[in-house]
């Protein structure tokens, strides 16, 4: 038995980052990882808002940082394309094994106890409370806190015991990335991205190319065999194809949740952050800036029940609230857009693009100096008038058939 104030389950960016929040404010922490050491495997493609890592007051070192991006090209089904250069750089691509080890180490600093190699088999539950974990790893069978966190990703076994909502199948898309040794005719302060149903049904597809000229090559689907998907966009796609040499390597696939958190992310003595917890922006995919924002507020509420000495349900509905003021219209326009998204054709989609280009909005929205923010994004974009009126022409035009 080995007992701690706050129990963090998974090691991940959210765990580490709430484990680090709630120990910074004086809780006995323990973080559990069920691999043998953190970042691996690696799923996500690390590109990831520059403004939303100083947000969180992370300045990360230049060794992980495998590219600055400046600029993004939508292609459309057909091959219509509108680029957007902000011209300066906006994202970073990272090395997410070194970025989630980063924020490991940033975490152990400040008394985070990390136990690796242990699988969390379920809640430890006793008249209706939380009391811990049941483990199935080397001399430990339970472990006690008064708080669980639950950081364990997309799978959210935890939340099912706990009888919380958690993730259904029809809200996720399922991700593929993989590595190309090299590619051509890709400018290397771009990212590209590429929609059509013949490729990446329900989602996109994408080229982050690195400094050194490889590539993160990868998609999403909601239908479909995502491998097959895959070597379909990379053998075949018009555009695309042209531009990746070589076979891919290290394909490894992933769970995406774009549904939008649940309607309760807390219980008597739990909290569930990040992937688990939906915190992922519907319209991108991305969860990393969301994830770590509504981390900290985790950690901090979880230190907060341990001070206070009240755990319950009632006293953790804070968390939500927090992060409900600060994320949630975020978080509700981005599942509207990707609903409306994912309900177009492959025609609409190229009349959007045409208007696009007739009205010229790239030349409007170049100026934006962050990405995840997408509420605030539209209201700025609006105020101009080539925009506004693109967006009235698209609506209308998805009306046609």
């Amino acid at each position: 038995m080995k007992e701690s104030d706050i129990v963090v389950v998974g090691g991940g960016p959210c765990g580490s980052f709430s484990a680090m929040a709630a120990a910074k404010q004086g809780a006995n922490v323990s973080l559990l990882e069920e691999h043998g050491e953190i970042g691996t495997p690696a799923h996500c493609a690390g590109h990831i808002s520059i403004h939303g890592l100083r947000t969180l007051g992370l300045e990360i070192p230049n060794t992980m940082i495998e590219n600055k991006i400046s600029m993004a090209k939508f292609h459309s089904p057909s091959g219509k394309t509108i680029c957007i250069d902000c011209k300066r750089p906006v994202t970073y691509v990272i090395n997410r094994t070194l970025f989630d080890r980063y924020l490991a180490e940033l975490s152990a600093r400040v008394g985070v106890s990390y136990i690796h190699g242990v699988n969390v088999k379920s809640l430890w539950i006793d008249s209706n409370q939380i009391k811990g974990v049941c483990v199935d790893g080397e001399n430990l069978s339970k472990i006690e806190a008064k708080v669980v966190i639950d950081a364990e990703g997309a799978s959210a076994s935890l939340l099912r015991k706990a009888s919380l909502p958690a993730l259904t199948r029809t809200a996720c898309v399922t991700g593929v990335q993989g590595y190309a040794a090299m590619v051509s005719d890709v400018d290397l302060e771009s990212v590209e991205i590429y929609v059509g149903r013949d490729y990446a049904p329900g989602f996109f597809a994408w080229i982050i190319p690195r400094q050194d000229r490889s590539a993160k090559i990868g998609l999403a689907t909601n239908k479909g065999n995502p491998r097959v998907l895959l070597e379909r966009f990379c053998r075949k796609h018009p555009i695309a194809s042209k531009k990746i040499v070589g076979p891919l390597s290290d394909v490894s696939f992933h769970p995406i949740p774009l549904g939008g958190p649940p309607s309760r992310t807390y219980g008597n003595g739990l909290i569930a952050v990040g992937d688990a917890a939906s915190q992922v922006k519907p319209t991108t995919g991305g969860g990393v800036v969301f994830g770590l924002a509504c981390s900290k507020i985790a950690g901090n509420t979880a230190a907060e029940a341990i001070r206070t000495g009240d755990n319950s349900s009632k006293f953790l509905s804070k968390y939500q609230m927090l992060w409900k003021e600060s994320l949630g219209k975020e978080f509700k326009m981005g599942r509207m857009t990707r609903l409306f998204l994912t309900g177009l054709s492959d025609r609409a989609v190229d009349r959007i693009f045409s208007i696009g280009r007739m009205f010229h909005v790239e030349d409007s929205i170049g100026d934006v100096s962050e990405i995840d923010f997408q509420e605030r994004i539209l209201q700025s974009s609006l105020t101009k008038p080539n925009v506004a009126l693109a967006l009235l022409c698209s609506l209308f035009s998805c009306l046609l058939p």
